[in-house]
């Protein structure tokens, strides 16, 4: 029985690696917003030495570079070409797959024009908190990558989506602004969230639609998911609940739930991270959280169609990572990214 891989990655602003909109490494240190490494092609060797550690067939990449000429340059000059891209260009913090060229399956993007990402791209109209009458329009600023996935010769469709829902962090919210819970600064946290759980309920009404309309018999969504950043308090003091958790559906859509690669002992151990960063919610510390995922629809889960998760096969890659890292990564130029990779492997039957 053959089998593929994938694997997510959030790559910290790849795109300052590049000169601006162009195919080509930067040679000194760019001056962009994110990180601005001394050393650029350095910085995209230890990426590519990671991406080639997972010995992944698909990676969904997220802060990818704004044009897809640029990631298809980083594959052909740092990773021997080996992969094709597959990409869509929504600024600087745009999301790819990279797929490998032996893949033993067929892959397939589907267009933007496609109507799948009109409904994505949906405006969402809400009340902000603590308001009653100032409704906000919001638009789902990154549009996901959508693959379709089948055995050559087959019909039978299994949806890859790689995605990165927006960003929690707001400016303000410090640790001082969230111990006194300034009003100002709390109000925009939570104005953030709720823009958050927009992108997650569009996620969450595609999923519904393509098992239910038939379009694929299974669904597979990775990437950075962003459900971290003060969780607890939203959870606790705004009974706003965990994203991931919005995410997986409801009970009337038994075919629709995404389930997590992760197993439950997986997901309460306390190495199951990707992610560290100074929290207000902490006090300041750091804290460690997983906000970079792979999920999938029950049939995967089961072994009902032809592509199945293995048992026991997903991973964080916290050594592939650390094998490409200097010094505890601190600085910009030590590290390959500030996220781990995830990766799980499924059986081709």
């Amino acid at each position: 029985m053959s089998s593929i891989r994938i694997a997510s990655y959030n790559i910290e602003w790849m795109n300052n690696l590049f000169e601006p909109n162009k195919p080509k490494i930067r040679l000194t240190k760019g001056k962009a917003l994110g990180r601005n490494p001394e050393n650029p092609r350095a910085v995209a060797e230890k990426i590519a030495a990671v991406i080639n550690d997972l010995k992944a067939d698909i990676v969904g990449i997220q802060e990818g570079p704004a044009k897809v000429a640029q990631m298809k340059h980083f594959v052909s000059e740092f990773l021997d070409n080996k992969y094709d891209v597959f990409g869509v260009e929504s600024g600087t913090q745009s999301i790819y797959a990279i797929v490998r060229k032996d893949i033993a399956i067929d892959v397939v993007q589907i267009d933007q024009e496609h109507r799948l990402y009109a409904l994505l791209g949906r405006p969402v109209t809400f009340q902000p908190w603590g308001e009653v009458d100032s409704k906000k329009t919001y638009r789902m600023a990154r549009p996901p990558v959508l693959l379709q996935l089948s055995k050559p010769g087959s019909t039978d469709i299994v949806e890859l989506i790689v995605a990165h829902t927006k960003s929690q962090f707001t400016s303000g919210f410090n640790t001082k602004a969230f111990k006194e819970r300034d009003p100002v600064a709390m109000k925009a946290a939570v104005l953030s969230r709720q823009k958050l759980s927009a992108d997650i309920a569009a996620y969450r009404r595609h999923v519904t639609h393509v098992i239910l309309s038939e379009q694929a018999s299974g669904v597979i969504l990775v990437g950075d998911l962003n459900d971290g950043f003060a969780r607890n308090t939203f959870e606790k003091e705004f009974l706003m609940q965990s994203l991931v958790d919005e995410l997986r559906g409801s009970f009337r859509r038994q075919n629709a739930l995404l389930e997590h690669a992760f197993s439950q002992a997986q997901l309460a151990d306390s190495a199951t991270f990707t992610v560290q960063f100074n929290s207000p919610e902490a006090g300041g510390k750091v804290t460690k959280e997983l906000i970079d995922h792979i999920l999938s629809t029950p049939k995967i889960h089961d072994r009902k169609i032809w592509l199945k998760l293995k048992n026991s096969s997903a991973k964080i890659g916290h050594e592939v990572s650390a094998a490409h890292t200097d010094n505890a990564g601190k600085k910009a130029d030590e590290r390959p990214s500030d996220h781990i990779p995830v990766w799980a492997d499924f059986d081709i039957k």
